[in-house]
């Protein structure tokens, strides 16, 4: 293997064009002095040539361009090995994975209660709505979280007696989940009094009219057939008759919020009167004969 001596001293490869040492392109062609170029079309001409006749030099100054292109050549290889390495190297760094910007996530409004969560002596018809029209409300009764499986608002909902968690969320057409909202109510009822009758229990002689009497604000429904009282039974307004035989009356007692009483109940057997006795005035019956 034969070998090049670079500017820096160190040997250079013949199969190399620049110095693994120092990096410096190795010198293919002898150095020129541009001076000594001509103006094309310029030819030069040796004296001692014209006056013997032979060919003029000039005609052999392909041999500068000649050198001059092999310089670009030599350039061009540089540049490639420089670009060549440049890449590899680049290569070789590792890239971390890429990391997606995420924009920020996209908000939609909680559900809105028809009324504030609080304590309440009734049951009430608890509504919810959104601002979207998109989508649909789901919720809960129990506490759990609601999603696109739980039951889907349709209609108000009716707070029964105890404590009750509503949790509702809006989900879009689109997937997109709202915030939730959760709201606790406490139904506690306060009951009328039962009402009263005038006449208790017993067995009685002959028909007569019982009153029944409540709370203020009151309305009293009653029965006399055995069946159980409520807000589709006959109303009280007066007081109610009881025939001879036996009769179960039963009444309840609802306030204006729905509030409802026990029940109560009175039986009563009544019998029909007996027929007056006769007065004894000492007359001897018509039907009676004299004696004798």
């Amino acid at each position: 293997m034969k070998y090049r001596k670079c500017t820096c001293g160190a040997d250079i490869r013949e199969d190399k064009i620049y110095c693994e040492k120092c990096g410096r392109a190795v010198q293919i062609v002898p150095d020129y002095d541009p001076n000594e170029d001509f103006i094309l079309g310029q030819e030069e001409t040796d004296p001692e040539d014209t006056e013997s006749g032979s060919q003029p030099e000039g005609q052999k100054s392909w041999r500068k361009y000649a050198a001059a292109g092999a310089c670009l050549v030599v350039f061009g290889c540089l540049a490639y090995q420089y670009a060549y390495h440049s890449t590899i190297q680049a290569d070789q760094v590792p890239v971390d994975s890429e990391e997606v910007a995420e924009g920020p996530e996209e908000l939609l409004e909680k559900p809105q209660f028809g009324m504030e969560p609080g304590t309440y002596s009734y049951s009430p018809m608890l509504t919810l709505s959104h601002n979207g029209n998109d989508g649909q409300i789901y919720y809960t009764a129990d506490g759990t979280t609601p999603d696109e499986k739980s039951r889907r608002y349709e209609a108000p909902i009716l707070l029964g007696e105890g404590t009750t968690v509503i949790r509702a969320v809006f989900i879009r057409t689109d997937g997109v989940v709202s915030e939730e909202a959760v709201g606790t109510y406490q139904i506690t009822f306060t009951y009328p009094d039962e009402p009263v009758f005038s006449v208790p229990s017993g067995e009685y002689t002959g028909g007569f009219s019982v009153t029944m009497t409540s709370g203020e604000g009151c309305r009293i429904y009653y029965t006399t057939n055995g069946e159980e009282p409520g807000p589709r039974s006959r109303l009280y307004q007066g007081a109610v008759y009881i025939p001879p035989g036996l009769t179960v009356l039963q009444a309840v007692a609802i306030d204006e919020e729905g509030g409802t009483s026990g029940i109560v109940e009175a039986i009563y057997n009544v019998s029909e009167n007996p027929e007056p006795p006769v007065e004894d005035t000492g007359e001897i019956p018509s039907e009676v004969p004299a004696v004798p």
